[in-house]
């Protein structure tokens, strides 16, 4: 796979609202009241003026002899309206009224102390006199409320500078307002089905086209710097971006993440509001433009994992499984978050020895979102050498990031001379370790999170190529249905804007052909006027067809256009308006009628797919073959069966086929289908759905033993098992109903008793004077004998030569006695 050669620190970012709302610690931010709340300081000249209104009828101009921020507007706050520990935002949109540009500060004086200047890294921010830009910074409350305290902000030297919508405002959960939903909303949650993803249970197709936006990130974890408010890359995206990337035809945002918005080096897993408030308001955004949010670590506790980096600890192992877990608490139930990309571009040796540790902390708490794992970078580590995909989790995505010499080469001169065909060989290289060459597909989800060509490449620069190379890569993605994100809206050497600090729109270096060519490969018609994005076309799948099989799809009728547009398929060929198939491009045009045809696969319950994009849109014509794989099955267990003796099983319904497979028994054993006489011989193709099947077996000639007996039904095994029953001798209780009033010395014999309660043979013995037992109505004996369930027993002996006197039998069976009595008259 391919491997970054280049690297950069990353700085953090903090997005700011688009529009103002809530909570402003400045009385009239838009300058609309009349009243000048603002004082000029070292010379400043302040004064409302409509032409310094961003919005509304008045903005506020300042005009300085210098650019020292003391000494430009000055706006007095309320130490005590601030909460101590609370993160702040400051902004304010700003223009020049002449001039070419020039550097504005923004910062807080605390009893008459230098200005704390609140951009970050980057103590200023651009103003020119054709468009609005805007100041932004953050800081953390740590004021006393006797404190003395002013926002300062500095104009262009001699340049008159207008300022609008100034806001100080908490980034806080209440302040974003946002609540997790309490229930899943399934029907919008996207799910991995086979090698696609699909929303709902309606498993409505899902093409996952994004876009990397970087917020808050930085380049090390040296204890005491890796503060977030430290590293503001305070001009990177807002609202409106969301609006913009949705504009552009994207519906997915890859968000760029650190671990230092959550939680602190000095205090680990003590997570911070402003991070929540932070990240509910970019799920704020996204779903008001209808877009998903990919959650990436980019940078987890111990720094980012590329080579130069620290990689993970077992500390820092543990710090990342509790934040996931913290996230996908938090949003579990929240359907704009498409799902949780681990780790971006892990350089750990055993990642994938670890990756289950991880993936099980998130499904803890959340069974439901989708989890994107990439691979380790580490050749050390086996999950790729190894080739241990998949993991043994469902609902994943796998992420290979894809960037070649030519796309990432500032310095190269020579023009891209690609194909399709050649984008597609080094995707199957790329993804090999899922790559199925016997059927030219992937079998699961596949993500490429991040691709892309520098600017240098691009036309108005060196203009060699780029944007076939997207457009190339495109359609061998399309090929084989990977979802993606391009890298990136906004960074220096790819981005659709170029530079980590400038808000889109603001920007001076906007890459117009990459942007022209996103909307394109998106297919957002740019053409005022004309639609060529027609309504999805539908092709209904087919199932239970024949194998090596042609199989024609259910026409669907082109809708939705107004001009013509092109039409292609993959892996089969189609037909307008009933004319011959073919494979090769083409066009159609509203009203046409489109069919498709492929021939099934040479398998059994496999699936053959055919793709058809019609003028960006993108359809699927599936059929699979028969299936003779049944659904499992199994027989209940018998117990307490007789030794020796035919035990038949409780029916089985056969389910999960569409078409007669084959039925075996094992030795010694037979089955009956729909209570058929019993057989032994194997039978092909002689099973179907909704057959009953009876097992029967001979059970074991030993008592407390088992018979087993498999029965196979198309390749699928189900047992039945017979035990015996424990060797049993001691009867049911028995008695003799006594005689009264016999004849002196006389013979007399008992009633008829029935052994019970026995499955062996128990002994058998009698006592008393004269006495004998006769079993089965044989010959009478004194003899100790056996005698077996279900047997008939009766006892004789000679009654008293005495008048009024008691002679007694007893007879013993097993250890349980009863008494005959005879009493003579």
């Amino acid at each position: 796979m391919k491997r970054k050669t280049w690297f950069y620190a990353l700085p953090l970012v903090l997005a700011v609202q688009g529009a103002l709302a809530g909570t402003n610690l400045i009385a009239d931010g838009g300058f609309e009241s009349g009243s000048l709340l603002w004082s000029g300081a070292g010379g400043s000249v302040l004064a409302l003026n409509s032409a310094a209104a961003f919005s509304g009828q008045n903005g506020l101009q300042l005009l300085s002899a210098n650019t020292y921020c003391a000494n430009g507007a000055l706006y007095t706050l309320n130490a005590t309206a601030f909460q101590p520990g609370k993160l702040y935002e400051f902004g304010a949109r700003t223009r020049l009224g002449s001039g070419a540009s020039a550097d504005l500060r923004m910062g807080l004086i605390k009893n008459g102390a230098a200005p704390v200047y609140l951009d970050g890294y980057n103590a200023t921010s651009k103003a020119y006199p054709d468009h609005w830009t805007r100041l932004f910074g953050a800081y953390i409350a740590n004021f006393a409320p006797t404190d003395s305290l002013k926002l300062c902000i500095s104009g262009g030297a001699n340049i008159p500078t207008y300022l609008d919508e100034a806001f100080v405002r908490p980034l806080t959960t209440a302040e974003v307002g946002y609540q997790p939903p309490a229930t899943l909303d399934y029907e919008n949650l996207v799910q991995a089905d086979g090698n696609r993803l699909v929303v709902g249970a309606a498993k409505t197709p899902f093409n996952g086209r994004g876009i990397n936006v970087e917020a808050y990130n930085y380049g090390n974890d040296i204890p005491g710097t890796e503060n977030a408010i430290d590293n503001f890359g305070w001009k990177n995206y807002d609202e409106s971006s969301f609006q913009e990337i949705a504009g552009l035809g994207f519906n997915t945002v890859r968000l760029m993440m650190s671990f230092v918005v959550f939680e602190d080096n000095a205090n680990p897993g003590v997570y911070k509001d402003e991070g929540w408030a932070w990240l509910d308001r970019n799920i704020q955004w996204a779903k008001k433009h209808n877009l998903r949010l990919l959650l990436d670590m980019h940078e987890p506790p111990g720094g980012g994992q590329l080579p130069n980096q620290l990689g993970l600890t077992t500390a820092t192992k543990a710090r990342l499984e509790n934040l996931w877990a913290a996230i996908a608490q938090r949003y579990r139930n929240e359907t704009t978050v498409l799902g949780y990309d681990l780790l971006n571009e892990p350089y750990t040796s055993d990642w994938f020895a670890y990756a289950p540790t991880l993936i099980s902390k998130i499904r803890a708490v959340d069974p439901n979102h989708l989890i994107y794992i990439q691979p380790s970078y580490n050749p050390t580590d086996q999950g790729v050498a190894g080739k241990t995909y998949p993991l043994p989790f469902n609902n994943m995505v796998y992420d290979v990031h894809f960037y070649d010499t030519f796309a990432s080469s500032d310095t190269g001169t020579t023009p891209y001379a690609g194909s399709v065909a050649a984008f597609k060989s080094e995707l199957a290289n790329e993804f090999d370790a899922f790559y199925d060459a016997s059927t030219d597909s992937f079998p699961y989800p596949l993500n490429s999170g991040e691709y892309g060509v520098v600017h240098a490449k691009y036309a108005g620069e060196k203009n060699l190529g780029a944007e076939q190379w997207m457009v190339d890569l495109s359609a061998a993605m399309d090929y084989y249905g990977i979802n993606r994100h391009m890298f990136a809206y906004h960074e220096t050497r790819f981005g659709l804007y170029s530079g980590w600090q400038t808000y889109p729109g603001e920007s001076t270096t906007v890459n117009v052909p990459m942007k022209a060519m996103v909307q394109a490969l998106n297919n957002v018609p740019v053409t005022p006027g004309t639609d060529s994005l027609p309504d999805a076309p539908n092709f209904a799948p087919q199932t239970a067809v024949l194998r090596s099989t042609a199989v024609e799809s259910a026409p669907v009728t082109i809708s939705g256009v107004d001009k013509q547009i092109p039409i292609n398929v993959y892996s089969g060929t189609y037909s307008i308006n009933g004319g011959a198939y073919v494979s090769t491009a083409g066009t159609v045009k509203s009203g046409d009628v489109v069919k498709v045809k492929h021939t099934s696969s040479a398998s059994y319950a496999t699936k053959v797919s055919t793709k058809v994009i019609i003028g960006g849109a993108v359809g699927y014509f599936t059929s699979t073959t028969q299936d003779i794989t049944p659904n499992t099955f199994s027989f209940a267990t018998k117990t307490g069966v007789l030794t020796a003796k035919p035990v038949d099983s409780a029916p089985i319904t056969v389910t999960g086929i569409d078409a007669a497979t084959d039925i075996s028994i094992s030795a010694g054993s037979l089955y009956s289908i729909n209570g058929t006489a019993f057989t032994s011989t194997a039978g092909t193709k002689t099973v179907k759905k909704g057959d009953t099947v009876v097992v029967r077996h001979t059970s074991s000639a030993s008592y407390s033993a088992s018979v087993t007996t498999t029965l196979t039904i198309g390749g699928v095994k189900g047992t039945f098992k017979s035990t015996t029953a424990a060797k049993d001798t001691t009867p049911v209780a028995f008695s003799f109903t006594a005689l009264a009033g016999v004849a002196p010395s006389t013979v007399v014999e008992s009633n008829t008793i029935t052994v019970s309660g026995i499955n062996a043979a128990a002994a058998i013995s009698v006592t008393g004077t004269g006495a004998a037992y006769s079993i089965n109505g044989g010959a009478y004996t004194s003899a100790a004998g056996t005698v077996n369930v279900n047997n008939t027993v009766k006892v004789r002996h000679t009654s008293s030569s005495k008048a009024g006197t008691a002679v007694t039998a007893t007879l013993n069976i097993g250890g349980v006695k009863g008494a005959f009595k005879s009493t003579t008259r």
